[in-house]
């Protein structure tokens, strides 16, 4: 089997994996997935400049100014000043923007249960080998 085929099936396998986390997941927590996107982008850089966030997601500012209001009224996230220079306003998750992510893996993870569930142990553990190669590697791409 080649990397082409592979990422083939991979592509088919993973829409299937989250639709059911996402039907789950957003029926029952009042997020968009345009906001969860957004939230997952300030976790990942930590406190944030809006511009930094409206580029790295391809989108406007007033775009973004927009996803930050509705997320800072939720309470997920909150606006606080740079501080060495308090014109700038930075950009970071709450307590509760952070139990929301937990939240989402946690379906994630229930998810994964099931489906785990369909093949044997010497599988799955050869499945959590190549996933900890996977991650590494992208930990090395990511530097």
């Amino acid at each position: 089997m080649n990397e082409k085929i592979l990422s083939h099936v991979i592509a088919e396998f993973m829409p299937q994996m989250i639709r059911g986390v996402q039907l789950e997941f957003f029926a029952r927590h009042p997020v968009t997935q345009t906001q969860f996107f957004m939230l997952l982008a300030i976790r990942s850089y930590g406190e944030c400049k809006m511009n930094v966030l409206a580029s790295n997601m391809k989108i406007s500012m007033p775009t973004a100014t927009g996803v930050i209001n509705r997320l800072v009224r939720s309470g997920l996230v909150e606006r606080v000043a740079k501080a060495n220079d308090r014109r700038q306003v930075l950009v970071r998750m709450t307590n509760r923007g952070e139990k929301l992510i937990d939240a989402f893996k946690a379906v994630m993870r229930a998810r994964w249960v099931k489906v785990l569930k369909g093949i044997g142990p010497r599988d799955q553990q050869n499945f959590y080998e190549i996933i900890i190669k996977l991650q590494q590697h992208l930990d090395l791409a990511s530097r």
